[in-house]
């Protein structure tokens, strides 16, 4: 794996590298580039120095990490993947030691925009000290499939793009032992829980012209996987004046009875035709219904 990963970092003709001092150890953090694209593999190397040798370090730890929003509206920052590498007894002995790491970049991580960030980050742990943090920016790029579906969103069914995108942790919904109906039912819940980490990217979009009378937004999520894509469709819907009272809308709202999620599966082969992918869309916003809470029956 050490000649892999040597190979990979020669061949680079861009190296990353930040250096930390943490107690008498200098850490260095090299990456062959500093972008990336999920499914792909990262690969990078981490290198241990010190005079007193590495009988102190406990183990090495080296994580993607990215900025989110939580269900209840809080910024987190949290690991997507991690990779934990500890030094053999030989390792420990040395004044220097260079530590090969790698990972697969999940289909489902969501790229940078505005000031959300992602970043490798480097946990040493060393015996009785609090460890600094080696940070190294990084910038994650679209999935292929993602703008070339948006491109049919916007100019096959004229949907309008806005800049509001966001990424958003649910928290209790991954895990084996989930018992509350209410995320058991939920129509992510199936595609969350299959997840190492329980998070959606959200991009929103105004609806063609032809339905914007119907939907008030239209907000897509992308699930990529080997056999194709699952795209959720969340579409929001008017609550009309003449439904109840103020605060009747209101707790409709806040209920999310004026959100439906709907999900649209693409084989591989599907995914390579703009027109089957417009069509599949569109018969979905032709057809779906209001729920029965918003009508005014």
């Amino acid at each position: 794996m050490l000649n892999k990963h040597k190979k990979a970092l020669n061949k680079a003709k861009f190296k990353k590298k930040i250096t930390r001092t943490i107690g008498s150890i200098l850490v260095d953090t090299i990456l062959p580039k500093d972008e990336i694209t999920p499914g792909e593999e990262l690969v990078g190397e981490v290198e241990l120095r010190s005079k007193k040798g590495l009988q102190e370090v406990e183990r090495i730890k080296v994580s993607l990490m990215q900025q989110f929003m939580t269900m209840d509206n809080h910024i987190s920052n949290l690991p997507l993947h991690s990779v934990v590498m500890r030094l053999t007894d030989e390792q420990r002995d040395a004044d220097e030691v260079t530590v090969p790491f790698s990972m697969t970049v999940s289909l489902y991580v969501p790229h940078n925009i505005g000031k959300r960030q992602c970043w490798i980050q480097t946990d040493v742990d060393i015996a009785y000290k609090l460890d600094p943090r080696d940070l190294d920016f990084i910038q994650v790029n679209p999935h292929p499939i993602v703008p070339k579906v948006n491109k049919v969103l916007t100019e096959r069914l004229g949907m309008l793009k806005t800049n509001r995108e966001e990424v958003i942790y649910y928290s209790g919904f991954g895990g084996r032992f989930v018992i509350d109906k209410r995320i058991l039912n939920h129509p992510l819940y199936p595609m969350l829980s299959k997840r190492s980490v329980p998070l959606v990217h959200e991009l929103e979009f105004f609806p063609p012209d032809e339905f914007k009378e119907k939907f008030k937004e239209i907000e897509i999520i992308y699930d990529i996987h080997p056999e194709g894509l699952d795209l959720y469709v969340e579409l929001q819907y008017f609550i009309r004046k003449n439904i109840g009272g103020y605060f009747e809308r209101e707790a409709l709202r806040e209920r999310g009875m004026d959100e439906v999620i709907h999900k649209i599966r693409f084989t591989n082969e599907e995914l390579e035709m703009e027109e089957e992918i417009a069509s599949k869309i569109f018969d979905l916003l032709q057809n779906a219904e209001e729920p029965v809470e918003l009508r005014g029956d």
